[in-house]
């Protein structure tokens, strides 16, 4: 998935990243958008408002060392599971993460989704 930076209007793409939350938390696999030629980073805007509950809870919960967010968000855990292994996602699943992918506006990725609900169907 790629955007254009809002600060150079370079090609930015999508990676996971670690974030620490007030110095001793880590955060594991938050979708940033990442500029290789400025270093511009964004948070997903898909992903915000999980971000702040994430937040949330952990204030609430008090220490904790580390984390996934993979564990807070749909959206980061079908992005992990994509990244990690083979996927096998059911109809239902395909169809959600092709509504967030449509909503990005990423063309590629939905018809890398529209091919594998193609295979999943044969």
């Amino acid at each position: 998935m790629e955007k254009q930076c809002t600060r150079c209007n370079h090609v930015m793409h999508l990676y996971l990243r670690k974030l620490v939350y007030m110095n001793h938390t880590q955060i594991e696999h938050v979708p940033m958008y990442r500029c290789c030629y400025c270093e511009h980073h964004e948070l997903v805007e898909q992903v915000k408002e999980d971000l702040k509950q994430c937040l949330q809870h952990l204030r609430m919960v008090g220490e904790q060392r580390a984390i996934s967010f993979a564990e807070h968000s749909a959206f980061t855990r079908m992005m992990l599971e994509g990244c990690t292994s083979e996927i096998s996602l059911d109809v239902d699943e395909w169809l959600d993460l092709y509504l967030l992918v449509q909503s990005l506006g990423d063309t590629l990725w939905q018809y890398q989704i529209i091919e594998a609900l193609r295979r999943t169907q044969q």
